[in-house]
């Protein structure tokens, strides 16, 4: 089966859906009952996403099947959650690029490194 533009489109919203409700590729793996680098697979574009697994996706996510195929679905892990104010206008840009680094800050696993690029971040973020 070849893949398609659309079904890398399809794979990359589905790694921001998934991140933006905190799983990692193990546990929503486990949720559709598949192997975690599969479902890697199925984000980076490299497989089709089989219908039934994609339906299985967005009821584990709590999104309707259409937000993988709207073109404005996007905006939905941009909304801030009700009760916070809206973001200023220059606030952080592409959720592309947040999300790869929350996948690039997920890997490190000592704790006191953790906390200095935070700290790090932070201090960047200030503008100091």
């Amino acid at each position: 089966m070849q893949v398609s533009a659309t079904d890398s489109i399809v794979g990359r919203r589905l790694r921001i859906f998934r991140v933006s409700k905190g799983y990692d590729l193990e546990t929503l793996g486990a949720a559709l009952k598949i192997d975690p680098e599969i479902l890697e697979r199925y984000e980076n574009g490299v497989e089709r996403i089989p219908p039934r697994t994609l339906r299985d996706a967005a009821e584990c996510l709590g999104i309707s099947l259409h937000a993988f195929f709207d073109p404005t679905s996007a905006k939905i892990v941009n909304d801030p959650p009700p009760g916070f104010a809206d973001p200023p206008d220059d606030a952080a840009g592409d959720i592309f690029e947040v999300i790869e680094l929350l996948e690039h800050f997920a890997k490190v696993k000592d704790r006191a490194l953790r906390a200095e690029i935070l700290k790090f971040v932070a201090f960047l973020a200030s503008g100091a």
